[in-house]
């Protein structure tokens, strides 16, 4: 595999952390799309005597999330990771809910102590478990991480409104990660996009085009393609809970003033690697939203058995841009943070 060549050049980072260790940070660094290692690696890697289980703990300020993982790097050949890894995490969600503090080693105290305060001031929407090796993904792993999701997700309660999410990131998960350095728009279906360009603004890395597109339209694009619409996105969509009041406000807007959408709504943004005026409006060469996944997400997720959204139109610019030679690894969290922090208002 491509990613176990470009990992094992990390001299230096082996060197410092070990291979396992570096591994986990290396790989978590692809997932991030955080090109310092050294600064995650310093704020995050916890692997140590009595860790309570927790290998990698990470709190996200600017999306609401919190990340812990655990690793396993192995020399030899095997079908799968040991799953009693993944059942580890059981261990960790229990240390980061309610373990005694001052049974807590002082280097994890004050990342747990911070996670316990974002999720009381209600300022965390997500947390995701994640075991991350260099093996082959297994169904066992599956099985252990859809048991700890279950646990935490138990422990919140019913009206937290906390995403939950177990993620295995093996052999094959890495590998898909490390090809999208490259490539940031999985989507690379030739996709239809029926509304004409109103005008268009050029600068010296981009082109991009504004029109108004019909609602249904990205109700069909999010019901086929799910969250890989959303892989240029930092965030993606992150659902429609009690919790989430401006996700449920953006469907309700949808489902009952149809025709006011286009105004009330900021809009979305998305990349793709070519547009193609045609008849029937434009083609495009790959798609992906970098902003407006919560308007996105809301949209798709109205049901039209229920609910006519023919009328909805949404504002949209439409990006050109070719691999990452616009918006490269090392520019990319930067730029869609900044996104965030613009369009804050709608997402």
């Amino acid at each position: 595999m491509a990613y176990v060549d470009a990992f094992k050049a990390n001299n230096e980072l082996i060197s410092a952390l070990g291979e396992g260790n570096a591994h986990l940070v290396w790989a978590l660094g692809l997932y991030f799309e955080e090109p310092d290692l050294a600064a995650l690696a310093s704020e995050a890697l916890m692997d140590g005597p009595d860790d309570k289980k927790i290998d990698f703990i990470y709190l996200d300020h600017d999306i609401g999330r919190i990340i812990f993982a655990q690793g396993y790097f192995s020399n030899l050949k095997k079908d799968s990771a040991p799953s009693n890894k993944a059942s580890d995490l059981n261990t960790a969600s229990a240390w980061l809910i309610s373990g005694n503090l001052d049974d807590v080693p002082y280097q994890l105290r004050p990342t747990i102590e911070a996670c316990r305060e974002a999720l009381k001031e209600g300022e965390v929407q997500a947390v995701e478990l994640l075991y991350v090796h260099n093996l082959p993904e297994s169904v066992n792993v599956a099985k252990e991480l859809q048991t700890a999701s279950a646990f935490l997700r138990s422990s919140f309660g019913d009206d937290v409104g906390i995403t939950v999410t177990g993620r295995e990131l093996g052999q094959g998960q890495i590998e898909h990660l490390f090809s999208a350095q490259e490539s940031h728009i999985e989507v690379k279906d030739d996709v239809l996009c029926p509304a004409k360009v109103q005008f268009t603004q050029t600068g010296l890395k981009w082109e991009a085009s504004v029109l108004t597109v019909p609602g249904y339209w990205l109700h069909n694009l999010f019901t086929q393609y799910g969250d890989s619409l959303f892989s240029a996105n930092y965030r993606g969509f992150l659902g429609i809970t009690k919790r989430r009041r401006i996700n449920t406000g953006i469907r309700s807007t949808a489902e009952s003033k149809p025709k006011d959408f286009w105004v009330f709504n900021n809009g979305i943004t998305l990349l793709t690697y070519g547009l193609q005026p045609n008849k029937d409006g434009n083609m495009l060469s790959g798609i992906s939203v970098i902003n407006g996944a919560q308007t996105t997400g809301s949209i798709g997720s109205v049901d039209i058995a229920r609910h006519e959204i023919k009328d909805v139109q949404v504002l949209c610019r439409i990006i050109i841009t070719q691999a990452t030679k616009l918006f490269p690894l090392s520019e990319r969290k930067s730029l869609k943070i900044h996104c965030l922090a613009f369009w804050h208002g709608n997402h």
